[in-house]
């Protein structure tokens, strides 16, 4: 009776440490979506600022590729290229998404080991004072280059939703830990949801250009993002307890070294787990490369303001919300194949809504946007209705396929090497994500917007294949890992009585 007690005290207070992970992990995504809808014309205002002064570090940037652009155009005449100064901002936007990805995944393995030997909350609040560093020089980006700083320490202190995933897996069992990590798609469908709409509000309260050079432009929208993240870091330092060596019998506060100290010995890494990183490199690589030229295509075609960006990525948002706190939800986790059919799911979902895109980019572009050949075209008052269904295929894939990807590997993890493991199939994940951006916008800026969608498209389409062939015999692997964890652990309890 007094060790089921036990037992129930531990899966309450697991719950509660999975509410202030998911409660933090909110406010942290609320703040990284704030500048998504704001960063096409962002980098608008700073080329009006600086573009033209080939002595700034911008202005070398765009010359670069317009050079590049006129010796494409010159040394070619193949009727597939698309090239036009307008894309040219897609281009340096891709470059800095791949820049932020590319960091991240540099370090995300050296933060889950950080994780392991230090502990989740001293790392935690380690990369914290990251983000708190990178959001006050945001404020004060009044030039390009200290934008670029601020984007640089971004990259590099950014950990939050790995730490996240660790920690519930500390702090709950296999059985339950796949509906703890549908806590972390809820965080980012949230997050997506308001984020956006947010940023487009605060961009409003101050000009574009402000007053003073030494801001950067929607200054009001970047010190909504740093007192998000003011609040989350006080939150996390009251409310968060270590959780390393949680279920070794330790207390949630026992001291990252002791609990080094009872660790066993780290596995090999199984063969399913290089097989999971594969496929997370490979569906991240395309999808995010394509929605990375979201926000940059509806700004260059369809001439959206901040608001209609946010619009659009709310309306993903709140889609991918229903679907996780919905559908995904039950269905996650009841066993590795629903995983698998979930995952699955979503890669179709995502292939079709790139077509869709791909389709509407086919037709004229509006009014305010300016041709490859710089002319005006004329176009319908609205973007078409495949726009959005487009966006319902993102936000279906937003629902299901990472989450459960991380479900799958943390069900292969010990207790021994959770956070580095989690680490290393993150970094898989970054490095997708940091070639996809540069990938699908120089796609973007060589062959056009339809091009890019339908090549964007057919990949996902493959990806999804592959997965399908690869994922049933990780899926009995998982399951089998999971089982025999959850054995040794009852084999320890009734030793320990």
């Amino acid at each position: 009776m007094t060790q089921q007690m036990a037992q129930t005290a531990q899966a309450a207070a697991g719950r509660r440490i999975s509410r202030v992970v998911f409660v933090g992990l909110l406010l942290d995504i609320l703040a990284f979506t704030v500048i998504l809808p704001l960063l096409p014309r962002s980098l608008e205002a700073y080329k009006a600022r600086e573009g033209a002064d080939p002595a700034t570090l911008l202005g070398r940037v765009l010359g670069a590729i317009a050079a590049q652009r006129a010796r494409l155009q010159a040394a070619s005449a193949s009727r597939f290229l698309r090239l036009g100064e307008r894309a040219d901002l897609v281009l340096l936007g891709g470059l800095l998404g791949s820049l932020y990805s590319l960091l991240q995944c540099l370090v995300a393995p050296a933060i889950g080991r950080a994780a392991d030997r230090f502990g989740r909350r001293r790392t935690l609040m380690a990369c914290m004072a990251g983000n708190l560093a990178w959001t006050v020089m945001w404020v004060f980006a009044g030039s390009f280059e200290t934008f670029l700083a601020a984007r640089v320490v971004a990259g590099l202190s950014e950990g939050n939703v790995q730490l996240s995933n660790t920690i519930i897996a500390d702090v709950t069992d296999p059985a339950a830990r796949s509906h703890g990590m549908a806590l972390v798609g809820i965080a980012f469908a949230v997050g997506f949801t308001l984020g956006p709409s947010i940023g487009a509000y605060f961009a409003r309260l101050l000009p574009l250009e402000p007053a003073s050079a030494a801001y950067a432009p929607f200054a009001a929208a970047a010190l909504f993002s740093l007192a998000l993240l003011v609040a989350e870091s006080l939150y996390l330092y009251i409310n968060l307890p270590e959780t390393l060596g949680y279920n070794n019998g330790s207390s949630s506060n026992r001291a990252p070294a002791a609990a080094e100290a009872k660790k066993p010995p780290k596995t090999a890494r199984p063969p399913v787990l290089r097989r999971l990183n594969a496929l997370h490199f490979a569906y991240l690589f395309f999808f995010s490369g394509m929605e990375y030229t979201l926000t940059f295509l509806t700004h260059d075609r369809f001439g959206f303001s901040n608001a209609q960006q946010g619009r659009l990525l709310g309306f993903i948002g709140v889609v991918s919300t229903l679907l996780q706190g919905g559908w995904v939800r039950r269905a996650k986790g009841r066993s590795a194949h629903r995983d698998r059919g979930l995952v699955a799911t979503g890669m179709a979902a995502c292939a079709a809504g790139l077509l869709c895109v791909a389709l509407c980019c086919c037709g004229p572009a509006t009014a305010t946007t300016a041709a490859s050949d710089g002319a005006l075209q004329a176009a319908p008052p609205s973007p078409p209705l495949l726009l959005w269904a487009g966006a319902l295929g993102f936000a279906v894939a937003s629902a299901t396929v990472v989450n459960c990807l991380n479900s799958m590997v943390s069900l292969v993890c010990t207790a021994a090497d959770t956070g580095s493991r989690l680490g290393d199939f993150r970094s898989a994940g970054q490095v997708g994500r940091a070639l996809g951006p540069l990938f699908a916008c120089s796609v973007y800026w060589l062959l056009g917007p339809a091009t890019c969608y339908f090549v964007g498209a057919a990949a996902i389409a493959l990806v999804a294949l592959s997965f399908a062939v690869l994922v049933p015999a990780a899926a009995a692997a998982a399951a089998a890992v999971s089982a025999a964890v959850s054995a040794a652990a009852g084999s320890a309890e009734k030793k320990v009585q």
